[in-house]
C-alpha cells in the first residue's frame, strides 16, 4: 500500500525552537543552526519533497545538501527573534546570543508569536496597570483556540462583574473570555 508521506510543520515553530536551543547553548551562531537544523525531520523532508517546503527540484541539484536553503531559513528565524529581542544576532559574524527575554520565553514554552504580540501591545510605554498587563497576557497566541460560545454569553457576563480587575476586551472575543476565567480562577 502507498501511503501519503507524513511532512513536517517544523517550519511553523521554528524561531520557538532555535531560540531553545540558543538559550540553552547548544547554537550559538548561525553556521551552527544550520548543522542543527540537518538533524531534524524537516531537513529529511526537506530532502525528498522540497516543494512542500517552498524550494523547487532545481535548487535540490544544484544544492544537493540545501545548505542555502537552511542558511536562508536559519538567518530569516534569528532576524525574526532579534526584532522580538528574544536573542541578539550579529549579521556580519553570525553569532548568536540568548537574551533574558528569549531565556524566559523558552524555560515557560512562550511562544515567539505571543512575544511579538506582547511587544507590540506594550510599545512605548513606561508603566502599565495590572488591568493592561493582564490585557496583554490574554492575547497571547497559546489562548488560540479559547473559543467563545454564544451560549456563554449570559454566564460571561455574570462572572464579570465579579471581576477585581477591568476586562478591557469584550467577553465576546477570545481574549475577554481569558481576563474572566482567569481572574475568576485566581479570586
Amino acid at each position: 500500500t502507498r501511503q501519503a508521506a507524513i511532512e513536517s510543520n517544523f517550519l511553523k515553530q521554528l524561531e520557538d525552537h532555535l531560540n531553545a536551543e540558543v538559550s540553552s547553548g547548544t547554537v550559538t551562531n548561525i553556521d551552527e543552526g544550520v548543522a542543527w537544523l540537518s538533524y531534524t525531520y524537516l531537513y529529511i523532508r526537506m530532502l525528498k519533497n522540497p516543494l512542500c517546503y517552498g524550494l523547487n527540484f532545481e535548487a535540490r541539484e544544484m544544492d544537493p545538501q540545501l545548505e542555502a536553503a537552511r542558511y536562508d531559513k536559519i538567518k530569516a528565524a534569528a532576524k525574526r527573534l532579534d526584532e522580538q529581542r528574544m536573542l541578539r544576532y550579529d549579521p556580519r559574524s553570525g553569532n548568536l546570543a540568548a537574551t533574558d527575554l528569549g531565556r524566559t520565553a523558552s524555560h515557560f514554552y512562550i511562544r515567539s508569536a505571543s512575544i511579538e504580540t506582547f511587544n507590540r501591545m506594550n510599545m512605548g510605554a513606561s508603566a502599565m496597570s495590572d488591568d493592561d498587563a493582564l490585557n496583554i497576557l490574554c492575547h497571547a497566541s497559546e489562548f488560540e483556540n479559547v473559543k467563545v460560545r454564544p451560549e456563554e454569553l449570559p454566564e460571561m457576563d455574570k462572572v464579570k462583574k465579579e471581576c477585581p480587575l477591568e476586562v478591557k476586551s469584550p467577553v465576546e472575543e477570545a481574549a475577554g473570555k481569558v481576563s474572566v476565567l482567569l481572574q475568576a480562577y485566581v479570586s
